[in-house]
Parts: structure tokens; sequence; C-alpha cells
């Protein structure tokens, strides 16, 4: 199974050295064999998953890339610690999920709200 399908909203998050950075706050799956992020906005989205992804889909502030890549990879956004401190980190940044939380391989908090 891919790891980001174990992810839940509430869960803790840390980074590679087990210090907490946040939790789940949203979870998008991705289509990793996808050429290109087409297809993966929001349209026909409903719900929570939808209001998430139209927030993100509506965010300027990433590079064009970076957005992209997150489309296409899946995306966990992580609600850190103050206001404004949410951050988004690809699928393929999960080193794994265990009952404790997510365990991400780095932690790149540059890509915030």
């Amino acid at each position: 199974m891919n790891t980001i399908e174990s992810v839940r909203e509430g869960m803790t998050v840390f980074d590679a050295s087990g210090d907490t950075v946040g939790t789940v706050a949203g979870v998008k799956m991705g289509d990793p064999e996808a050429v290109t992020a087409e297809g993966q906005q929001s349209e026909g989205l409903g719900g929570i998953a939808g209001a998430l992804v139209s927030a993100f889909d509506a965010r300027s502030d990433l590079p064009e890339e970076r957005r992209e890549g997150l489309l296409r990879l899946g995306y966990i956004e992580i609600d850190g610690s103050g206001l404004g401190n949410n951050t988004f980190e690809a699928a393929d940044a999960i080193d794994r999920v265990t009952e404790d939380g997510v365990f991400l391989t780095s932690f790149a908090a540059g890509d915030r709200d």
C-alpha cells in the first residue's frame, strides 16, 4: 500500500529527527504515474477534500513547479504551531506511518501558508 494512503487527519507529524512539526490538517492523493498535474485539480470534489484542494489550487505563493509536483505526487498539509504555520509535504517525503504518527524523511518548512 502507498504510504500516504495510511495518513489520516489529526495524526502527529514528525521530522527525520523525531521532533514534532505539527499535525495532519489534510491529505490529497495524487497520481505519481501522471506526467503532469492536469486532472488533479479540485473539479468535482466535494466536502472537506474539495475545500482543501481548492484552497491549495488557489495558492499562488508556491512556485508553479512545486505546486505541480505536490498535485501530481499527492501531499499532506501540516498544521504547525501558531497562525500561518501550515506547510505542505509531498507524499514522497513520508518515510513511514505508524500508530504514533507520520514520519518524514525531511521537512521543508519553507512552503508555508
